[in-house]
């Protein structure tokens, strides 16, 4: 088992600060979030890449419905140049961002044909890394001519945001990893066979395939700040997903959490600790 840290997209001095303090520790990547109004997830690490030697280094989660493949692309192939072939990326099919973005109108709403767009991202960015030039002409994205000749590092490593059926088939079928989401340990187990006969169908070992499970761990100064960022950040966990509040919660709370969504959603947006309408005790329960 390896362990990854993720930081807030803080100044690039304190970023590359950190990041090098996560290396000397023997961390295996740094990864960074894509909220809607922070700093470049990619600009992030340019300078934590030159501070750096050995630990990897990339964003989570990028949709190609937010910033288009060959985009995307051209972005990660210069992280993974600066790096010198340690850039990661994870490609997920939208959340907090898109919602912003007016692309969906909220949480539980997929983006039309998600997993194809996920899908022919991923295939176009690991087949950019080697076939060069590149036509690369899919049902929803059209790249062509694509020619990155200065991009001949090793290629970044690419795993895909995963919670569900599909795109934990799709992970095992195309990506290098995936990401879970806060899954918790009655689910994990359950989680982790559907992965392994994912793979089986596909025709891949398990031995060569990264399987991460984000969980927050918010590390400030003092309890109270740590707090403070763990409720305003619920909005973009998986904890919040029924599924998993089944697990610690009784029917009713899990229930008024999925009614509520919106409050989470609103206090993500103003970064505030404060959700709305939420009894103290149920956001409680979610943070610890």
């Amino acid at each position: 088992m390896q362990i990854d840290i993720v930081l807030e997209p803080d100044s690039p001095a304190r970023f590359a600060e950190l990041a090098a303090l996560a290396e000397t520790y023997a961390f295996g990547a740094v990864w960074t979030a894509n909220h809607l109004a922070a700093r470049d997830p990619f600009m992030c690490f340019m300078e934590a890449a030159r501070k750096t030697s050995s630990i990897r280094l990339g964003p989570v989660a990028i949709s190609p419905f937010e910033v288009h493949p060959l985009k995307m692309a051209n972005q990660l192939f210069t992280l993974n140049e600066f790096s010198n072939g340690r850039a990661n990326l994870v490609v997920g099919g939208g959340g907090g961002t898109v919602i912003g973005m007016g692309l969906k109108s909220h949480r539980r709403k997929m983006m039309p044909q998600m997993v194809l767009g996920v899908s022919e991202c991923v295939e176009f960015i690991k087949k950019s890394a080697t076939e060069k030039p590149l036509d690369f002409i899919g049902q929803l994205f059209q790249i062509n001519g694509y020619h990155p000749d200065w991009a001949i590092d090793t290629p970044p490593r690419l795993y895909i945001a995963a919670s569900k059926d599909q795109m934990l088939r799709l992970a095992a079928r195309a990506a290098d990893g995936l990401m879970l989401s806060d899954t918790p340990l009655q689910l994990i187990h359950a989680t982790m066979e559907f992965i392994y006969k994912a793979l089986e169908d596909s025709g891949r070992p398990r031995a060569d395939f990264r399987v991460s499970n984000l969980v927050s761990w918010h590390v400030k100064a003092d309890r109270a700040q740590a707090v403070r960022e763990a409720r305003a950040k619920l909005f973009v966990r998986g904890l919040l997903d029924k599924m998993y509040t089944s697990t610690f919660m009784d029917a009713d709370d899990s229930a008024f959490v999925e009614k509520n969504l919106g409050a989470f959603a609103k206090a993500y947006a103003a970064n505030s600790p404060v959700i709305e309408g939420v009894p103290d005790r149920i956001v409680d329960t979610l943070v610890e």
